[in-house]
């Protein structure tokens, strides 16, 4: 008989016999705790969000229904192993146990006007494709298409976060190209189906140590997910147990295993998002005969709306079509081709050391990481994880027309050319979404971050010889930029108007370059770069329409994602495009005086008060309440002042026009210590449980914020000890 333990901090730990009632445990805790964000997530994977707000929602359902992400899913789900197959249906199972018991149903449902429906094995795979399809290129190859037809190709070239590694800009010579970017460009210009949908570029970090560097003689293995500021967060602490494994992790809610962070009792495992190019967009000519069928959209409070769906060759058109006679088709490799990811999934657990783990990992499809590993036996390893598909160099950069037989897919990269490493000799690895190998390898992508993070980390790792996990835990609180000296040279010839002007640049300049709460120089520098990025934009000429992000107004603050990325590259180089007019020393020092400005404006007159923490805080709010007015009642847990930002390994990115607030944090944090799962630690932004009424909604929000690990409880011993509730469950025959 399954039963879940809970512990001090509500955090499920699920036992039992067989394989299959230890995942029907795990699907009936996680809907436990996250059953509203379960049914989010369904509903918008499968098209299904205008059933709860109405038209509003129809652009984003209809581009959901022309990927076929729903049909791919139970595609996917028929073709899985009967291992993988069975782990899915034992979940779904104990999702529907839950519902069964008639629970009290989160206060999310009632404003929706919804009663969760019974969970489906391939509804997991459908949650899973979703929380990766805007992790892949698709949004930045639609900019670059705008840009090329509008700027033409060297500012293309130049809005990469990693510019200036060699690599240049191909764009193929005559005018097919060209053609397929305007297409690409007016397409996108109306569209507001993916603007409104989560952001998907995170970022990460994670190291790992081998015994030769620790104290214990054992590796240590560590890392924080970036991610969008969510409520709740989209990771999920929990713990399963069987015969065949014992693993702990952090899982999506509605999604059985753990497929990027957790360790069972020979292995740990952790991943970084691997900034690969495994999207494709292909601008088509179409006709009326191109239609394959419809679909029905149900909107609240106006009915059904029938929308229409064409694929191609090369994959669904998700934007356009028939009636505009041309089209944008997207190949993703989970789409295009069954999905075997899931079968990776179910193997993992059972892995008794990094060469298994790794071998496991064949079947993985999406999304691309970098996937670390650590063994009991003293083994560190690296794989660069994923379906990375051949193709031209052009396709690259920007939407390429589907039309020309040189743009298609031929074939995968083979495992063996992706990128690895075993045991290096200095006993280190890290990565942190930079570049993961050099030119000789096989191509993954262009856009990697800047290696600032992975430079910094590494700089804390390669003193230690004798490392634990409060090491480890000591370099997730890293706030040290070392991308701001770039910028506050930038102000050298700068001559301020002014004492307090005065004053306050010889606050930046004998700054430490650390982004801390109290600082009033990392609020100077923060104001400065970002009405730099600002102006920088203004100056490229961003604020056309046409290069709105993707049909959202061209005032919005997503426009100038890429320049805000891009802009040290751009400062370093002081870029300028031909035929434009960028003066950088006039640039900065407007921009310096808007900043002022804008401290003064929001913190008062006196420099003393201007302190990064007053304007880097959490950024509150409630998912729903986009789209539902009523629901901005709901709790919200308080918001925190926070270091760090974008370029520090404690993260705290920012958003260009949401003044200064941390959009994109460390949403986890987790140190495994494998000379001893005891010493192993963790801690989630808020808590595990959704629902505000519970004492674990934000019972690790403190914690979180001071960067302090929490106890992640393995051994049963110490579990039956602190559990403050315990549940035995009953698993229909059927299941």
């Amino acid at each position: 008989m399954p039963e879940i333990l809970r512990d001090e901090l509500g955090i499920p730990h699920a036992r039992a016999e067989s394989e299959a009632d230890a995942f029907f445990a795990q699907g009936f805790a996680c809907a436990e705790d996250r059953l509203w964000q379960m049914e989010h997530d369904r509903l918008r994977a499968c098209g299904r969000w205008g059933e709860v707000v109405g038209a509003d929602a129809l652009a984003r359902d209809a581009f959901m229904r022309r990927t076929g992400l729903a049909r791919s899913a139970r595609r996917d789900f028929a073709a899985l192993g009967p291992a993988a197959r069975a782990m899915l249906e034992a979940y779904a199972a104990g999702v529907n146990a839950y519902l069964a018991l008639r629970p009290r149903l989160p206060e999310e449902f009632a404003l929706a006007g919804l009663k969760p429906e019974p969970w489906l094995p391939w509804h997991s795979l459908a949650v899973y494709k979703f929380r990766h399809l805007y992790m892949g290129p698709l949004a930045r190859k639609l900019w670059r298409g705008a840009l090329l037809r509008e700027r033409g190709p060297e500012l293309v070239a130049a809005l990469r976060a990693d510019a200036g590694d060699g690599e240049t800009l191909t764009v193929p010579p005559g005018a097919a190209h060209l053609e397929a970017a305007r297409h690409a460009s007016e397409l996108a210009a109306n569209l507001a189906a993916l603007g409104a949908l989560p952001r998907g570029d995170g970022g990460s970090n994670h190291w790992a140590l081998a015994g030769s560097r620790t104290a214990s003689g054992k590796p240590l293995l560590a890392g924080d997910p970036h991610r969008a500021l969510d409520l709740p967060n989209v990771y999920w602490q929990n713990h399963v147990r069987c015969a065949r494994f014992d693993a702990i992790g952090l899982s999506f809610p509605g999604v059985p295993g753990f497929p990027h962070f957790g360790h069972n009792a020979q292995v740990a495992w952790s991943v970084t998002h691997g900034m690969a190019d495994d999207q494709d967009l292909f601008v088509e000519r179409l006709g009326a005969d191109d239609v394959t069928r419809t679909e029905t959209v149900s909107l609240r409070g106006r009915g059904a709306v029938e929308i229409e769906v064409a694929e191609t060759r090369h994959g669904p058109i998700v934007l356009g079509g028939p009636a505009e006679g041309v089209g944008i088709a997207l190949a993703w490799t989970s789409l295009v081709d069954v999905d075997s990811t899931f079968d990776a999934v179910a193997e993992m657990l059972g892995a008794a050391n990094t060469a298994e783990l790794d071998e496991a990992l064949r079947d993985w499809v999406t999304p691309c990481n970098n996937f670390m590993s650590a063994d009991v036996h003293g083994s560190i390893r690296y794989r660069f994880r994923g379906r990375v598909p051949r193709r031209d160099a052009a396709n690259r950069w920007t939407p390429v027309p589907g039309w020309s037989d040189a743009h298609g897919w031929r074939g995968w990269v083979p495992f063996e050319e992706l990128p690895t490493a075993v045991d290096p000799p200095g006993g280190i690895l890290a990565a942190a979404n930079n570049r993961p190998a050099g030119p000789d390898t096989a191509y993954l992508g262009v856009d990697f971050l800047n290696s600032s993070r992975v430079r910094r980390i590494l700089a804390r790792l390669e003193p230690l010889s004798s490392a634990t996990a409060e090491d480890m835990r000591a370099i997730h609180a890293d706030d040290l930029s070392l991308v701001a000296p770039l910028f506050v040279r930038a102000l050298d010839g700068v001559e301020p108007s002014g004492e307090r002007a005065r004053t306050a640049l010889a606050t930046l300049r004998e700054w430490d370059g650390r982004m801390r709460v109290d600082s009033t120089g990392a609020a100077l520098y923060a104001a400065f770069r970002e009405q730099l990025t600002f102006l920088v934009g203004d100056a490229l000429g961003l604020a056309n329409p046409t290069l709105g992000a993707l049909g959202e107004p061209a005032t919005a603050p997503e426009r100038l994602s890429l320049v805000a990325n891009a802009l040290p590259a751009l400062l370093a180089a002081r870029f300028v495009p031909p035929g434009a007019r960028l003066d950088w020393k006039t640039l900065c020092r407007e921009a310096w005086e808007r900043a002022l400005a804008y401290l003064e404006a929001r913190l008062g007159p006196a420099l003393a008060d201007w302190r990064y923490g007053r304007l880097h805080r959490t950024f509150g709010w409630h998912p729903l309440a986009a789209d539902l007015p009523e629901a901005r009642r709901l709790r919200l847990p308080p918001s925190v002042p926070m270091g760090g930002d974008g370029d520090t390994v404690l993260c705290g990115s920012t958003t260009p026009g949401f003044n200064l607030r941390a959009t994109t944090v460390s949403v986890a944090r987790y140190v495994f210590d494998l000379g001893d799962w005891e010493r192993s630690g963790w801690t989630v932004l808020h808590g595990v449980a959704a629902d505000p009424a519970s004492v674990h909604h934000a019972d690790q929000l403190l914690a979180w914020a001071e960067q302090r690990l929490l106890p992640m409880r393995y051994d049963w011993r110490g579990i039956e000890a602190t559990a403050r509730a315990r549940r035995s469950l009953v698993v229909p025959q059927a299941a």
